[in-house]
């Protein structure tokens, strides 16, 4: 690209020298400098490897600033390295629609206009997912998943049976590969935990597991009750026996009422309010009239 860029500036500057000896009118002149630069766009636009402003910019001077900005530009380390989020997520574009060189850029600065929405056209992503047409469903699972939360995972539960194809196999793609962030996840928690350089790795453990066994529906009953027991067990070794919403759910599922009870009379009696421990204890047994009903 850089030997195609030289060219055209030796054409730009030769042909602006016959130009100088009235030869040609200042008409051409500028037909054949638009032609050039034109030329020398698309070449950056097609092949480039330099996607900052600096050539875009400097472009607009004709095939000399573009072939100045390109030199000029130096790719940062972390720039080479960053991964195409959508390419990971949807997996990889067809090569017939795929952009290449500095368009890539350019299409991601696009795409990344902010489009203030209308009253009217604001919608919750649940109402999207409901009653929006292709286009905004689309939309609305691409939102979940570049935000995705363990609480957001129903959503991708419910455009896995949504009417469009295209649709549910970007559901499908994405629901493997939340699972897959989560395996990714919990490994480099892990890992914390096994250095012991970080005091909150445990808690964080805990918690990521917690969330994902309490709201993850993309994962089975048998995966979300082994990260629940997981998570209880991390909270019992680091002796973390106050009520805890993880601990509670685990004694829910097992049918263990009595040990709510229990839990939260403890909690109750660290309290310094004395009616609290009464109020608490009063209202414990609930279960009981449950069962014998």
């Amino acid at each position: 690209m850089i030997a195609t860029l030289a060219a055209l500036v030796i054409l730009d500057l030769a042909m602006l020298g016959v130009g100088q000896t009235g030869a040609v009118g200042p008409g051409w002149l500028l037909a054949g400098h638009a032609v050039l630069s034109a030329i020398a766009y698309a070449r950056w636009l097609r092949h480039g490897t330099a996607i900052g402003l600096a050539p875009a910019i400097l472009g607009a001077l004709g095939p000399v600033g573009l072939l100045v900005g390109v030199l000029a530009h130096r790719p940062s380390a972390s720039a080479a390295k960053t991964v195409d989020e959508d390419e990971a997520v949807f997996g990889p574009m067809p090569a017939r629609h795929r952009h290449r060189g500095a368009m890539l850029a350019v299409a991601r600065m696009l795409d990344g206009r902010v489009h203030h929405g209308e009253p009217e056209t604001a919608h919750s992503l649940v109402t999207m997912m409901r009653h929006g047409d292709v286009g905004d469903r689309r939309r609305a699972l691409e939102t979940v998943v570049r935000s995705f939360q363990p609480a957001l995972s129903p959503l991708v539960a419910l455009a896995l049976t949504d009417s469009d194809q295209t649709i549910r196999a970007l559901a499908a793609a994405a629901s493997a590969r939340v699972v897959q962030n989560l395996a990714l996840s919990r490994a480099a928690i892990e890992a914390r935990v096994a250095a012991g350089t970080d005091p909150e790795a445990h808690d964080a453990l805990a918690t990521l597991l917690a969330d994902h066994a309490r709201a993850n529906v993309l994962l089975s009953d048998s995966q979300r009750a082994h990260l629940r027991a997981d998570a209880v067990a991390i909270r019992m070794a680091d002796g973390d026996t106050e009520q805890d919403d993880v601990l509670v759910e685990a004694m829910w599922a097992a049918g263990d009422y009595a040990a709510i009870d229990r839990l939260a009379l403890a909690d109750a009696d660290a309290d310094a309010d004395p009616g609290t421990t009464r109020t608490t204890a009063a209202g414990l047994g609930w279960w009981r009239s449950e069962l014998a009903a």
